[in-house]
């Protein structure tokens, strides 16, 4: 079984990198930047975009959308519910326009002129983390072998993609039993909307196909291209270890930095390390005629 990661279509030349969405957007999210700390490598912008989504800053985005004076003479409780919906509107319209400029991205990469760099040996399974048809349109792999986990563009799919935060929400009681809320409290929740939006649904994804993991367990080898093992996805990779024990794994790095990173991410996953293989991507065809 292939598993396939981001970085196999940047083997390919695809500009799939979350750098290239920055340059794509064309300054259309800036806004994002004033609430989201997002993290920069060199010349590189929006380099961790998904794992940056979950350190939204709800209370800048609150203060900023919040021209209520409850203290003014004039002040009105009715303000307080114009509020809500005021922020209700502008946390959908945030959400929406990262959802659609994201989608907008992705349906834009081009495949045509895209050459095979990679010689999949046996009759394998796919699961892809990608969200291009790469593994179709160059390599002849039918539909029906591959799970493009988070969505295809291909089929016009509700692409699935987000941060792995959490959040200790403030308790409705104090420590006495006395209730926390105040006006504002709805408000408030309102404002957080954009933090759970855009938290990737894993455990709910891996629940959409039990059925294809379990069919896992006949599996010999995975053969891991291009993922990085980030904690965002490690739940996925827990699965197949728990359904594939046992077997032997052959991982693609592109350096030995890359070796030292991914291992404890495997162990936390549960697969046996003594059963790894670190290859280049460019050697493991030639490691698993010899496995």
């Amino acid at each position: 079984m292939y598993v396939i990661g981001n970085g196999f279509d940047r083997w390919h030349g695809l500009p799939t990198s979350y750098s290239d969405f920055y340059k794509f957007t064309e300054g259309a999210l800036n806004e994002l930047e004033e609430y989201f700390n997002f993290q920069y490598s060199g010349e590189s912008l929006w380099t961790n975009f998904e794992g940056d989504l979950g350190k939204f800053d709800w209370s800048l985005f609150y203060d900023a959308h919040n021209h209520t004076d409850f203290t003014s003479d004039s002040f009105r409780p009715s303000e307080v519910y114009g509020l809500e919906d005021d922020l209700t509107e502008q946390t959908t319209s945030l959400v929406d326009g990262v959802r659609e400029k994201f989608q907008e991205w992705i349906e834009s990469i081009q495949i045509e002129g895209v050459q095979g760099r990679f010689e999949f040996i046996g009759k394998g399974q796919f699961i892809s983390f990608n969200y291009t048809p790469l593994l179709q349109e160059v390599y002849g792999i039918h539909d029906d072998l591959v799970l493009h986990i988070h969505g295809s563009a291909k089929k016009y799919d509700d692409l699935i993609f987000g941060h792995g935060e959490c959040r200790e929400e403030e308790p409705e009681l104090d420590e006495e039993g006395n209730s926390n809320r105040t006006m504002f409290s709805d408000s408030k929740a309102v404002a957080k909307i954009p933090f759970y939006s855009l938290k990737k649904p894993v455990l709910e994804t891996l629940g959409n196909h039990n059925e294809y993991f379990s069919a896992l367990s006949s599996v010999d080898i995975v053969v891991v291209l291009g993922h990085s093992l980030n904690d965002i996805d490690i739940p996925y990779f827990e699965r197949i270890a728990m359904v594939t024990e046992g077997k032997k794994w052959v991982v693609s790095k592109r350096s030995e930095c890359d070796e030292a990173k991914y291992l404890p991410q495997l162990e936390k996953c549960g697969v046996n390390t003594d059963l790894v293989v670190f290859k280049s991507i460019e050697d493991i065809p030639e490691t698993l005629l010899l496995l």
